[in-house]
């Protein structure tokens, strides 16, 4: 079997054992980050406008529900933008603001209104608006295909924010399998987004948030992620394909489950570089052994 073949069966297996881990384990924690079983349960505004409750999600914010508001109602492409990974956006083609003060004329949300996901949708990956189909002004309001954002005081410095996501009927396996891919991405975009409205009620208006934490965090797990394609294409034998679906596996950690923060994605990428020196070195060595058993024959 020549070794192109046999890497292309590796990754599918690689993708497989990956896919099974995710389902089971992954999947039903990323689909309740932050929340609690009560919140899970509970009924909120707009779930009668899906036929199912994709996910629910929520983070604790140490400021009064008035203060979250501001920044929450300027949710949008043409306001504040998502409060998540911009240069992600931007690579996906999506063109939005990224605002890091309370804009008075962005303070109201009236049913009716569009989110626009993109300034300029004509670039972007996907075209998607959100029209606004309910609202109770300082607690929640509904977005028609994304969800409900709902506000829960837990004090008065302390505020609870819940992000319900509707689903949708997936009649086609191509709507199923898209959305298998699509769930981790809006996942990794949503968590971000709740930790980027926590980050600026917290801070307060005028606050500059760097983004170089949310880069390198990227950086590890995507250069982890070529680092274990690079040992598919040198793995050989049983146990280096069990090395690379426990890499697989691993990998996911940083990616859906650690707190997104460079110091898990760097280590991952450091132990995968770590082995690939181990694998090359083990290849140049065996090589050599064998050169010198043909030499003495």
């Amino acid at each position: 079997m020549s070794n192109i073949k046999r890497s292309f069966i590796i990754l599918i297996l690689l993708f497989f054992i990956q896919s099974i881990v995710y389902t089971i384990f992954l999947l039903p924690l990323i689909l309740t980050w932050g929340a609690s079983e009560n919140e899970i349960n509970m009924p909120l505004v707009g779930d009668d406008l899906a036929p199912y409750t994709r996910s629910t999600r929520a983070i604790s914010i140490n400021a009064p529900v008035s203060e979250v508001w501001k920044w929450l109602i300027q949710l949008g492409a043409d306001r504040g933008g998502f409060f998540s990974y911009a240069f992600i956006e931007k690579v996906l083609g999506y063109d939005t603001r990224d605002a890091d003060s309370i804009v008075p004329k962005f303070q109201e949300m009236k049913v009716g209104r569009i989110v626009p996901g993109s300034l300029d949708d004509s670039k972007s990956i996907m075209k998607y608006n959100f029209p606004v189909v309910y609202v109770e002004p300082g607690n929640s309001f509904v977005l028609k295909g994304w969800g409900a954002f709902v506000l829960m005081k837990l004090n008065t410095e302390q505020t609870r924010l819940i992000v319900r996501t509707h689903g949708r009927e997936l009649p086609s396996l191509k709507s199923k399998i898209g959305d298998f891919f699509e769930t981790p991405l809006h996942y990794i975009m949503e968590r971000r987004m709740l930790m980027g409205i926590k980050a600026r009620s917290e801070a307060g208006s005028g606050v500059q948030l760097s983004s170089t934490s949310d880069i390198l965090w990227f950086l590890g797990v995507f250069l982890s992620g070529v680092g274990i394609f690079l040992m598919v294409l040198m793995g050989r034998g049983i146990q280096r394909v069990l090395l690379l679906a426990i890499y697989g596996i691993i990998w996911l950690w940083p990616l859906l489950i650690f707190d997104p923060q460079p110091i898990y994605s760097m280590i991952l990428l450091f132990v995968v570089a770590v082995t690939i020196v181990w694998l090359v070195f083990k290849h140049r060595l065996d090589y050599n052994r064998s050169n010198a058993a043909d030499s003495q024959a």
